[in-house]
């Protein structure tokens, strides 16, 4: 899956097939949960989790030479202590920053 998520060729074709319904529905939960958030933020959140569930559940044994086998790509326990509030930090970053370019992690200030 990692593979076909990744490719030009067959990603696109299949990954809107057989996966677009199912993101499409996860999306709206996602706007549901964060009204406050610009549906742009929710996309660019929902495509950084989605590498990063990519990469993770790819298992490449790349963790492991880095860290020096500290962590273990293998390690599904250490993966579901941790990336559900990694994400969720990333996505509550994204909707308290303002769409400005070059404002990516400054907070909003109301206006008075």
């Amino acid at each position: 899956m990692a593979q076909v998520n990744n490719s030009p060729e067959w990603g696109p074709v299949l990954m809107t097939e057989h996966f677009d319904p199912l993101v499409e529905r996860f999306i709206a939960v996602l706007r549901e949960a964060l009204p406050e958030c610009s549906a742009r933020e929710v996309f660019w959140g929902y495509q950084f989790l989605s590498g990063a569930l990519t990469l993770t559940f790819a298992e490449t044994g790349r963790i492991d030479k880095l860290s020096g086998g500290l962590c273990k790509s293998s390690d599904l326990d250490s993966v579901h202590e941790r990336l559900a509030p990694f994400v969720a930090a990333g996505f509550r970053a994204l909707c308290g920053c303002s769409e400005a370019p070059g404002a990516i992690g400054k907070k909003k200030r109301k206006r008075r």
